[in-house]
C-alpha cells in the first residue's frame, strides 16, 4: 500500500450499507476531495437513485 493508499473502510460513513472490506484500499487524496464536497447528509447511493431502481 503506498502513501495515497488507505483502506476503504474509512469512508464507510459516506454509504448507506456501511459494510467492512479492510482488502479494499482506495486513493486517500481522491476519496477525501468526494468527501469533502458532498453535502453532510449526502449518502451513497443517494435516495434519488434508490427510489429510480425501486420504480423501475
Amino acid at each position: 500500500m503506498n502513501v495515497h493508499q488507505v483502506p476503504g473502510d474509512r469512508y464507510n460513513g459516506l454509504f448507506l450499507t456501511q459494510l467492512s472490506q479492510p482488502h479494499i484500499v482506495v486513493n486517500r487524496q481522491v476519496w477525501d476531495r468526494i468527501s469533502a464536497n458532498l453535502p453532510k447528509e449526502y449518502f451513497l447511493p443517494d435516495f434519488r437513485i434508490i427510489n429510480l431502481m425501486m420504480n423501475a
